[in-house]
């Protein structure tokens, strides 16, 4: 969040400086969810990127693709990544045995990894001036997203409502209910 501003100054600061396509990863949950509306509102052409790194049915994607749409996405996109997932990183984390906390495999940093590679591949095609996230600076998906955005795509823009806004769910859940969505 800029220091010092309340949060009309920073929707009015928002609302001035963007604009042209932007590649958001989505996952349809509360903050993605926000995040499609509010940087529309603020002139960006907001495209969704679902990455599929295993674990969701068909209908579940389906479900993600009609809530793209529902809060105005110009745009859906989905990336079957699995295969890129398991080449890339799970087959050493497996043949390493690479555990956290000697439990569970490693491997929400790696699928991290392949979401930002799928993202900006997308934002790649679509011409985006930037890339979004809804992380909301309270764990460390931001890291690993903003750390593999500005490595896979200096040129663009990496913007986080949710983090830089300060928003709290109930403040979402306003925003969209407002909205009727």
């Amino acid at each position: 969040r800029p220091r010092g501003l309340c949060c009309a100054q920073i929707s009015a600061y928002l609302c001035n400086m963007h604009s042209g396509p932007l590649a958001l990863a989505f996952s349809g949950g509360l903050d993605t969810s926000y995040c499609v509306p509010r940087l529309a509102d603020a002139g960006w052409a907001v495209h969704t990127v679902y990455v599929d790194t295993g674990g969701s049915s068909r209908e579940d994607r389906e479900a993600i693709r009609r809530q793209a749409e529902q809060v105005g996405a110009i745009g859906h996109h989905e990336v079957d990544a699995r295969q890129e997932v398991y080449d890339r990183f799970v087959r050493f984390l497996i043949q390493g045995n690479v555990l956290r906390g000697e439990v569970y495999p490693l491997s929400v940093a790696a699928e991290r990894t392949q979401q930002a590679l799928s993202v900006v591949d997308v934002a790649r095609r679509i011409r985006a001036r930037a890339v979004a996230h809804g992380s909301t600076g309270a764990g460390n998906d931001q890291v690993r997203f903003d750390v593999a955005l500005r490595v896979l795509a200096p040129d663009l823009e990496i913007v986080t409502p949710i983090r830089d806004e300060g928003i709290t769910r109930e403040q979402a859940i306003a925003f969209l209910t407002s909205r009727g969505l």
